[in-house]
């Protein structure tokens, strides 16, 4: 039999203050070796940022030797899966031109190698015409030829690495058994045949040219006066755009501008929508201000930054309406009329009839031909390639 039983130990204060002694002194040295756990667990398998993106993406590397103490951690965004992928990056390059480097995938920036007193100003994106020393297939590195063949002399241009690059493969151009542009990814088309079309096509017979193949019309409203910056619609607009309507040939706009201000921008964009009436567009409304050749024009002596805002505010207002705006012009007028950096939120139309263009920016249609022949026309007709369905977009 014990001699302490329950009622002895009750009884007794010091048997209670020896137990609660014991307990608390337990808990802290368990609790102790816990935070000793805990703290060297954090400092060993912690995932560390390499911020060196010198050679590649962001990676991350658990170690417990890393004696250094400012670490840059990871955080709630590093962890975001959903912006786990650039969708401009998702695609190799492609049409590697002159300045582009092939093996690493990446366009050389010689603007960037060069010393600074030796480098052109940053708003001098024209550099120099060709030489007797240089012809087309001789291109400068980091460099492309703003001309089309047809201009005759080359003329050369920096390739700007912040915009968007072309990514379209050249092997992946085909010419169909009409003459016209496809482009197929694994011998399957992917893209969209079009025609631009304005008063000098004269009567067009809509219903012909639907059964010949063409999937859409960008069809020219109108226009402001080069001179009098008066606007006019187009004369065979209505025509035309109730033909394609008719036909289910599906409709684009572009706007010959001539616009010198911002506020005259918003006048041609918003003209474009008010003479939309009930018809269906579904491809974009585009600001098109192509040079005057052989006259003056009230838009001659507008610099860069300028017109990059007039074009900016044309597709802002287009697209505060609901449609999608788009920007057209030849590789000489993107080099030396805008500042791309301004503009490259919007699709562009690029305009260029080389068998092959050398435009190194990402670009959503194509003006390839003005000598296409289409059933319907009378004449020679404009002849497009888009690379995407805007209908479905």
């Amino acid at each position: 039999m014990s001699m302490l039983n329950d009622d002895n130990f009750n009884d007794s204060p010091k048997m209670k203050l020896k137990f609660a002694t014991t307990c608390v002194v337990s808990s802290l040295a368990v609790l102790i070796v816990l935070m000793v756990v805990f703290v060297s667990n954090s400092k060993s398998n912690k995932p560390k940022r390499n911020t060196d993106n010198s050679n590649g993406p962001v990676s991350f590397s658990v170690s417990g030797d890393e004696a250094e103490t400012d670490e840059e951690y990871l955080t709630a965004d590093d962890l975001n899966f959903w912006h786990a992928y650039d969708p401009d990056k998702v695609q190799g390059n492609v049409l590697p031109q002159s300045g582009y480097d092939r093996d690493n995938s990446s366009r050389r920036d010689d603007r960037k190698e060069r010393p600074e007193e030796e480098r052109p100003p940053v708003d001098d994106a024209v550099s120099y015409n060709n030489s007797s020393t240089l012809s087309r297939d001789s291109v400068p590195a980091g460099m492309y030829d703003i001309n089309e063949i047809t201009d005759g002399e080359a003329e050369f241009a920096y390739i700007l690495n912040d915009i968007p690059e072309n990514t379209y493969f050249e092997d992946y151009f085909e010419t169909d058994e009409k003459g016209r542009k496809v482009y197929a990814l694994n011998g399957r088309k992917s893209s969209y045949t079009g025609v631009d079309v304005s008063k000098y096509d004269k009567t067009i017979d809509w219903a012909r040219a639907a059964a010949d193949g063409i999937d859409f019309a960008m069809i020219r409203l109108g226009s402001r006066g080069y001179q009098s910056g008066t606007i006019t619609i187009d004369e065979n607009y209505a025509a035309n755009m109730k033909g394609c309507s008719e036909n289910g040939i599906k409709i684009g706009l572009y706007f010959y501008s001539q616009a010198v201000t911002p506020a005259e921008a918003i006048e041609e964009a918003t003209t474009c929508v008010n003479s939309i009436g009930g018809y269906r567009v579904t491809y974009p409304i585009v600001f098109d201000s192509e040079s005057v050749t052989n006259d003056t024009s009230r838009t001659d002596n507008i610099d860069m930054a300028s017109m990059s805002a007039i074009a900016k505010t044309f597709c802002d207002t287009i697209k505060a309406y609901g449609y999608t705006p788009m920007i057209a012009a030849t590789k000489k007028q993107f080099a030396k009329r805008f500042d791309l950096s301004l503009i490259a939120e919007y699709d562009w139309w690029i305009l260029d009839t080389d068998e092959k263009t050398t435009f190194p920016y990402r670009f959503k249609m194509w003006q390839y031909s003005h000598t296409g022949k289409v059933a319907g026309f009378t004449e020679p007709v404009d002849l497009d390639i888009s690379f995407v369905d805007y209908s479905v977009r």
